[in-house]
């Protein structure tokens, strides 16, 4: 359920994007209850117009309540140790396992290891900064950009995403690996 939320989450980088999004629900979330409450008042129920608004305000009830639930569930800059990311991470169909000596074992999608610029197979992790993860395989250094992730924490249980933006509302709102129960 999760996933699902965070994949109909709205991210724009657009200016006033936001602005637009939430008066364009406003917008909607009005027409549906003078809808509601015009046909209510009439006593004229056998038209469709009160199915139509009442299904669309129901839609619009819930997105904002689970936009809400997202919202704080989130925490994009959470404090952790090292010793908390050691473990079976995956996503889809790719695993990453993190050992507590620095080796990781790479087991990548194609399109992720694209996006990271990395190879499958045995390689390197360590924290950096506050929030991040670097990865290296054989073929890359730690001194490179490349295999950056940043953890963050969704309803208390640490997340790696990749970090290939250079603007947070460029993030698509994947929630990325999540780590294996032990």
């Amino acid at each position: 359920m999760d996933e699902f939320i965070s994949i109909i989450q709205f991210h724009t980088a657009i200016p006033f994007g936001y602005l637009l999004f939430s008066l364009l629900w406003l917008i909607v979330v009005v027409w549906a209850l003078k809808n509601i409450v015009s046909t209510l008042w009439s006593r004229r129920f056998r038209g469709s117009k009160i199915y139509i608004a009442g299904c669309l305000l129901v839609v619009a009830v819930g997105y904002a309540h689970a936009s809400i639930r997202y919202s704080e569930n989130i925490n994009m800059n959470p404090f952790f140790k090292e010793s908390a990311l050691v473990g079976e991470w995956n996503y889809g169909s790719s695993k990453l396992v993190l050992k507590p000596d620095g080796i990781a074992t790479i087991n990548l999608s194609d399109s992720l290891l694209a996006r990271l610029g990395l190879d499958n197979g045995d390689g390197y992790w360590r924290k950096e900064g506050d929030f991040n993860l670097v990865l290296g395989s054989a073929a890359v250094n730690f001194e490179s950009k490349n295999g950056m992730f940043r953890v963050i924490q969704y309803a208390e249980k640490y997340r790696l995403i990749i970090e290939d933006y250079e603007d947070p509302d460029m993030w698509d709102g994947s929630l990325g690996f999540k780590q294996k129960n032990m």
